[in-house]
């Protein structure tokens, strides 16, 4: 009994093992077996390939069985790969399994970052109907091009597309900004507050007045448009950003919300 809690205790601390060291540790594994099968066994093994081939077959434990050693060391290495390699390969596998699980978890509940370099695309901050009308739009219309969503309301992500990503997270706050790259986006559409629209517009206003002071410090050279709910708002806005576009909310706003590439070169 005392030898199996120590087995898991082993166990257990294997499974803690960081990706990075499994990588290398496998990697080294397989590299090595790949290059000494053909120096023990040249007949059998004439190639590394052949090499690679039955190690990882062997690791995989698949057996096909047309190529194995026949001399002793051949098979004493055979053996040593089987009891320590195949755990070793099998905990490897777990592990990138486990990794992809969590990304996908992760990208679903909005806490990965835009990563991608070079800009070209379009920021979308406040989920509503009509902000799902235009990414939608965007994402049909230029099926290129990669729309990231900043909210901070929404549990998981609205829509499940390769070229969408949702970032949880306040969108005045320069931490969440940055993590959408805003500053190397194409463009920035910032919409109303939706439950507060109805509750109260003058705060659906303040609300993106505010977010559009963050947007303006870190990212003033972008192409910004933003919902407006009140006309009478248009003056408090422009004393922040002048050279913005503002869009009053009404029943074609959703159309007009985004410029496109072919408009934005045409204001240029």
């Amino acid at each position: 009994m005392r030898y199996w809690f120590q087995f898991r205790k082993l166990f257990f601390s294997m499974l803690q093992i960081r990706m990075r060291t499994l990588s290398i540790a496998t990697g080294l594994l397989v590299l090595t077996s790949s290059v000494l099968m053909p120096i023990l066994e040249p007949e059998q093994f004439p190639r590394v390939y052949d090499g690679l081939w039955w190690t990882v077959v062997t690791l995989a434990t698949v057996g096909y069985g047309d190529t194995f050693p026949k001399s002793d060391l051949g098979r004493l290495w055979g053996i040593l790969l089987i009891v320590g390699g195949v755990g070793l390969f099998t905990l490897f596998i777990g592990r990138l399994y486990e990794m992809l699980v969590e990304r996908q978890e992760r990208r679903k509940n909005g806490d990965l970052d835009y990563t991608k370099h070079g800009g070209g695309h379009v920021v979308v901050i406040g989920w509503s109907g009509r902000a799902r009308i235009t990414i939608k739009n965007i994402l049909k219309t230029e099926p290129s091009t990669d729309v990231v969503l900043i909210d901070d309301r929404l549990a998981t992500a609205p829509l499940d597309e390769h070229n969408f990503l949702f970032i949880r997270g306040i969108p005045s706050k320069d931490k969440t900004l940055h993590r959408a790259r805003v500053a190397e986006a194409r463009e920035i559409l910032i919409f109303a507050d939706e439950s507060l629209k109805v509750e109260n517009p003058y705060n659906a206003d303040a609300r993106t007045a505010f977010i559009l002071t963050s947007v303006e410090r870190i990212a003033g050279n972008v192409r910004t448009t933003l919902e407006v709910v009140l006309e009478e708002n248009l003056a408090n806005f422009t004393k922040i950003a002048s050279d913005t576009h503002f869009k009053i909310s009404d029943q074609s706003f959703a159309e007009q919300m985004y410029s496109g590439p072919k408009r934005k070169a045409a204001d240029r």
